[in-house]
């Protein structure tokens, strides 16, 4: 006799749903006495969705799978959101990591090397900071075409920008490799 407590539900999605919520409880986002409640919105999701089958695109097995799959992802992803769950556990800088003799506290275990301002650190921000301002400097001593041609065809592809510009598309590929043959250039300077 079948475990189907679904009457007129199709054995298989009673089954797989059953399969998926097993799966689901054992995360740590849900517990076991969310077992039903999953169940059932696999359940009418599966419900909902079965009027949709159509043979000619695939299989019933196929099918229900990823109805549940679907829905089961959906349902985590709510579930996280709703918990606001990161998979990290909040902890106290004053929480004590050793015995009550020895009093060490997770903050007595910070290295001036965990800080995001630290020397490992500063070299990079330097550095992006540095890639801003030539980036700056050079659109700023361009010629005013190249500079009008690097502003549109950073945004947008050179089809794109000739429809928006009106500009013929042929004009605006030459003012890119003209744009290019300048950077180009600057490049070689250096």
């Amino acid at each position: 006799m079948s475990k189907n407590r679904y009457g007129g539900v199709d054995s298989y999605a009673a089954f797989f749903i059953a399969f998926k919520v097993r799966q689901m409880v054992r995360m740590p986002i849900f517990n076991r006495d969310d077992f039903e409640d999953l169940e059932q919105e696999l359940m009418l999701a599966f419900i909902k969705a079965e009027a949709s089958y159509d043979p000619s695109k695939g299989h019933r097995k196929a099918f229900i799978k990823s109805i549940i799959n679907n829905h089961a992802r959906n349902l985590v992803i709510n579930a996280e959101a709703q918990k606001n769950w990161t998979g990290q556990k909040e902890r106290s800088l004053s929480e004590t990591l050793l015995d009550d003799v020895d009093h060490i506290e997770l903050l007595d275990t910070i290295t001036e090397a965990h800080l995001p301002w630290s020397d490992g650190y500063a070299p990079l921000s330097i550095e992006a900071l540095e890639l801003v301002m030539d980036e700056e400097r050079i659109i700023r001593d361009m010629p005013d075409a190249l500079r009008e041609t690097y502003h549109i065809l950073k945004d947008y592809s050179v089809s794109e920008a000739a429809k928006l510009t009106g500009i013929h598309r042929s004009t605006l590929s030459s003012r890119a490799q003209n744009l290019r043959k300048y950077l180009k250039k600057l490049q070689e300077e250096k």
